[in-house]
């Protein structure tokens, strides 16, 4: 993730006290965030719902499996996150029966869904550097990947990335504030949430907002991923050239990286365009378009994680197909055993039958001959 979420806000926040609480939306806004988001944002978190009851499995139990859950539990955080403070609020500015929750509630819950949203983001972040340190260590120090990384160990990283989360956004709770403004068109009162005099402190903004940001957001999390991949790549690259040498569980890792390199990859391609819009909002530079398509990118980065386990992910697969097709092959099972029973009970009662009537036929035929 990164500071798109301070973005996602500065677009509902900054132009809602530029414009009016009735400012019209663009096109591309209204299909990027009303739409896009919305539907990524459920699908999403329906995709992350699955992806936890799959990895909870306990054929599945094991340390990656175990980071990969707390990265599926921030992910659909971000999801709902945007969800509530983006999709359905843009939506609410088109659509009838949701301007309410734009105009009204969404003033009163944005002052704690947006901490909530960075928390999110954070944890998000990080679970993907844990997970990619455990699988460098996994593909390139394979003898001490056990002592490092179990599943004990795994909970306990989860533990340390939830805390510093929480700790590192507890200023962003006084960011922002509501106020009240008299509406003159309808002479009634409406509510425009605007940053507070505490995220207005120049020091506070440079050091905290902008520079810490980028430091613990970008800087440092994207500079390891992409020098830790680079090993992990060069690892799977040789390691496929002599494929038919490595045991089963050594290809497994290589397998099990390569997936987990995608998921990378993905997070990569869909924080760059985030990177450079926090880049310009330190020059004062705003632009709307590049914001609305760094929210979009930002949303789809936390929603496509359980596509890449049900392309890449052969057990996950295995384990799905178990889960919900389990039910259905019993019952399969069940008929065909039923079946077999009845033709062998058939078959079984045909031939007694058919003995019968061969021992009848040749009494039949001795008494003749006796005659």
């Amino acid at each position: 993730m990164s500071q798109t979420f301070d973005k996602m806000n500065e677009t509902i926040l900054i132009p809602s006290e530029d414009k009016g609480p009735e400012a019209p939306i663009s096109n591309f806004e209204l299909i990027s965030t009303g739409v896009g988001i919305t539907t990524l944002s459920v699908l999403g978190t329906v995709g992350n719902m699955i992806s936890l009851l799959v990895l909870s499995r306990p054929q599945m139990h094991s340390s990656i499996n175990c980071s990969l859950q707390g990265l599926a539990i921030f992910d659909t955080g971000v999801l709902v996150c945007a969800l509530v403070m983006l999709g359905l609020t843009t939506l609410g500015k088109v659509v009838h029966w949701l301007r309410f929750y734009t105009w009204v509630v969404f003033p009163f819950i944005v002052p704690v869904i947006y901490p909530i949203a960075l928390i999110a983001q954070t944890g998000s972040v990080w679970m993907t550097v844990i997970v990619t340190v455990e699988r460098y260590v996994a593909v390139c120090h394979p003898l001490q990947a056990r002592s490092i990384f179990t599943y004990k160990r795994s909970r306990f990283y989860i533990i340390i990335v939830t805390t510093f989360a929480v700790c590192y956004n507890i200023p962003r709770f006084w960011e922002i504030q509501r106020r009240e403004i008299l509406d003159p068109v309808t002479n009634s009162t409406v509510y425009n949430i605007q940053p507070s005099t505490f995220r207005e402190n120049k020091l506070y903004f440079e050091i905290y907002y902008i520079w810490m940001y980028l430091l613990m957001m970008y800087f440092i999390p994207l500079f390891t991923l992409v020098i830790l991949n680079t090993f992990i790549w060069r690892t799977v690259k040789q390691a496929n050239r002599y494929r038919q040498k490595l045991s089963l569980r050594q290809q497994k890792e290589i397998s099990l990286a390569t997936m987990l390199l995608c998921v990378v990859v993905v997070f990569l391609i869909c924080n760059v365009t985030a990177f450079i819009v926090n880049i310009l909002e330190y020059f004062d530079v705003y632009w709307g378009s590049l914001a609305n398509l760094s929210n979009l990118l930002v949303t789809l980065n936390s929603s496509v994680n359980f596509i890449i386990y049900c392309i890449y992910g052969h057990k996950f697969k295995q384990t799905l197909f178990l889960i919900f097709c389990k039910q259905k092959l019993q019952r399969t099972q069940t008929f065909t055993s039923g079946t077999d029973r009845s033709v062998w009970i058939r078959f079984q009662s045909t031939r007694r039958r058919q003995s019968h009537l061969h021992d009848t036929n040749i009494g039949r035929i001795e008494e003749t001959v006796g005659l």
